[in-house]
């Protein structure tokens, strides 16, 4: 099954108010391959430069951009760049990647990562992408408070996750119900978007889940891979949650 990207979206008046990530079709395979091909890339040009922002710079930017297939979809340029950006930040917070200030560079754990399990790369993306990548400034439009006991309480919503069974859909209102019940927030249409956007979106990116129906429909039921429960619980082990061997990740 191919995976699905999540990238932040330029806020404009077209966009939907939540949340601000749209998913992208990856053709190369999946997020393992594209962070792959990102990293390989910055490793053979010995860095890209960055901007007095701290980000890519444009050429460099648009290098990658073309890199990674994202300038052959149509959409603005803007929403292209900040999906680099994103992923980006995934590449550093997993290890791959370091910012010297002026430029980024591939670090020496690409080497040993390449000779990693699939299904271990995996888990310790998610886990990453989960306690690592600031995933709460993407949801600008939902209440700052809620948005930060989201964040606070991922590991219940990992743990609900965690003991959802593979292979049967889950209607995702009733999932964000219980998310919201469990965490004391309030029973919004918010909550259900960032519950996808945050949790199950990258899920789908590294091919453990499916959400339909498709963007830009609103997301209605999921259905988790066999290989979700172990990813999700590398993201509970990252967390110093305890969770029965069957679903820790396995070398």
């Amino acid at each position: 099954m191919a995976g699905c990207l999540c990238f932040p979206v330029p806020p404009s008046e077209g966009n939907p108010p939540l949340p601000t990530l749209e998913p992208v079709s990856i053709s190369y395979g999946g997020l393992l391959t594209r962070l792959d091909i990102l990293v390989n890339l910055v490793a053979d040009r010995r860095g890209l430069a960055l901007d007095l922002q701290g980000r890519l710079a444009a050429a460099e930017a648009r290098l990658l951009a073309e890199a990674l297939e994202l300038d052959r979809r149509p959409g603005p340029a803007p929403r292209d760049l900040a999906a680099v950006e994103l992923l980006r930040g995934l590449a550093e917070a997993v290890g791959l990647l370091r910012d010297r200030g002026d430029r980024i560079e591939a670090t020496t754990l690409r080497h040993p990562w390449a000779q990693l399990d699939a299904d271990l790369r995996a888990g310790l993306v998610y886990a990453a992408w989960c306690h690592r990548v600031p995933w709460a400034e993407m949801l600008r439009d939902a209440p700052e408070p809620h948005v930060r006991t989201l964040r606070d309480a991922r590991s219940s919503v990992l743990r609900l996750l965690f003991e959802l069974p593979a292979g049967v859909d889950v209607h995702l209102a009733g999932f964000a119900t219980t998310v919201a019940d469990r965490l004391g927030l309030p029973h919004e249409a918010w909550v259900t978007h960032a519950v996808v956007a945050v949790f199950l979106d990258p899920l789908v990116a590294l091919g453990a889940a499916h959400v339909a129906p498709p963007h830009p429909a609103p997301p209605g039921r999921c259905r988790l891979g066999q290989s979700a429960r172990t990813i999700v619980g590398s993201a509970l082990i990252a967390a110093g949650e305890d969770v029965p061997h069957e679903g820790a990740p396995m070398n």
